[in-house]
């Protein structure tokens, strides 16, 4: 029962989990910026994060099978690593307590369950401290690539826009392809809906710029996602476009933008409010 009780302990430690009534983002601190790109490309700090993990879990494993050694070895990894990371972020040195991760080796030295799992659940509150006020942030920022790097040219206005115009310009376009059908403008309506239609084509060229692998794009800019413009282009070239089947085919359109907005809209969100 005493290695089971262990076993939950690590378990829960390891992968760290919180909850909370509400969630208050930090901005990282800067000197965290030199371990992630465009500083870095070796992903220093959490690198060292899955070390942790997995020597929290190497010390659960061996004790589990009764291999001591093996999960001494593995908290003197734990140790060294918190050592470590306790100063690649100044600004963080008061998450962490490094006589919390000693008082683990000797734990697992001295052969005692009981004192392992007390010994665990110390130095694991200091890492779910930490996580629970930085962690959602910095994988906010450092994890998601930044969509203003990126640059779209324009296939109405033949200029290039960074990619938050350029969205702009895409919305407007259906707006005012809504609008004109409920006002009852034809010719207006299917020029605005030929520019919508082909400035959603041109989304595909700034997919193809982070996902280079074409099944990716395909998941949210695929055959469905063409079909709809297609359908929609030929129903608006009409002399009078049903306004019921555009506003459907509209939707389906929509559910596309739905899936890559829910990749990518928030934590572009959070990244400029972070740099303001």
């Amino acid at each position: 029962m005493r290695y089971r009780a262990l076993i939950t302990a690590l378990a829960v430690i390891a992968g760290v989990s919180f909850s909370a009534e509400k969630v208050i983002l930090k901005k990282p601190p800067e000197s965290l910026k030199k371990y992630y790109p465009p500083a870095s490309k070796n992903y220093e700090f959490i690198s060292a994060m899955h070390t942790m993990s997995t020597a929290f879990y190497g010390i659960n494993l061996n004790i589990n099978e009764g291999n001591w050694e093996g999960a001494k070895r593995w908290a003197q990894e734990l140790k060294k690593t918190y050592l470590k990371v306790s100063k690649m972020v100044p600004e963080w040195k008061s998450y962490f307590k490094p006589q919390l991760a000693d008082n683990l080796v000797k734990a697992v030295s001295s052969k005692n369950v009981d004192r392992v799992i007390g010994a665990s659940k110390k130095l694991g509150q200091t890492c779910a401290k930490c996580h629970q006020d930085n962690e959602i942030a910095v994988k906010l920022v450092y994890h998601f690539p930044s969509f203003e790097t990126i640059k779209i040219e324009d296939p109405v206005e033949f200029m290039e826009y960074k990619t938050g115009k350029y969205m702009e310009k895409l919305t407007n376009s259906m707006k005012a392809l809504k609008i004109y059908l409920l006002q009852g403008e034809g010719d207006k309506a299917q020029e605005a809906g030929m520019n919508f239609v082909e400035r959603a084509r041109q989304l595909r060229s700034m997919c193809s710029k982070c996902h280079t692998n074409k099944l990716s794009e395909e998941v949210i800019v695929g055959k469905e996602f063409e079909k709809a413009l297609n359908d929609l282009e030929n129903l608006l070239s009409g002399d009078k476009p049903d306004r019921d089947r555009v506003f459907k085919l509209l939707g389906k359109v929509g559910a596309s933008c739905t899936k890559c907005h829910n990749v990518h809209l928030i934590p572009q969100v959070v990244k400029e409010a972070f740099e303001k």
